[in-house]
């Protein structure tokens, strides 16, 4: 890949990569498990995440059916489907919206959960490769108390030694 006139391998970090091009390397790289993903690729993911969560799972039911059956956007270390445990959103509870705009977007929502899950866990894990962490780490996450050490994790900063994952 290039970037700027520079050529960069997909295994290697990109630093201080801006939102597209982290969002980019983040479908390019979807189910690679080696290679590393620099701190700047793997939030930039979080942020986007949780920002079309909750448009799609709290914005446009509430503003076009007044409630919303799924009230509250949670975050973990992969994404929002497996092993999230902090709720970043929440609105009181409704019933399941009879506007066709609102059911679409809980269905849209749904689906870019699961269209997501792989590769949530496959950018933890190079982001765990960049800090020198093997990407059985990730692991801990199964455990409650867990989800918080490997985002916690994810924030290390990168580790010459992480290259051996490359």
């Amino acid at each position: 890949m290039a970037y700027g006139g520079v050529i960069v391998s997909v295994s290697v970090p990109l630093r201080r990569a801006s939102l597209l091009i982290a969002m980019e390397r983040f479908v390019r790289n979807a189910f690679r498990l080696r290679g590393r993903a620099s701190r700047s690729e793997y939030w930039w993911w979080i942020l986007v995440n949780v920002v079309v969560l909750g448009i799609a799972q709290i914005g446009v039911p509430v503003l076009v059916a007044g409630e919303t059956p799924q009230p509250t956007v949670a975050l973990g270390p992969f994404g929002s489907l497996f092993y999230a445990h902090f709720a970043v959103f929440h609105w009181t509870q409704g019933a399941v919206p009879s506007n066709p705009v609102a059911s679409f977007a809980l269905l849209f929502a749904g689906l870019w959960m699961l269209a997501t899950v792989i590769p949530g866990v496959t950018v933890a894990v190079r982001r765990l490769h960049d800090s020198n962490l093997s990407g059985w780490w990730a692991l801990l996450a199964v455990v409650p108390p867990g989800a918080v050490v490997v985002l916690l994790l994810a924030t290390r900063r990168p580790r010459a030694e992480g290259a051996r994952f490359d």
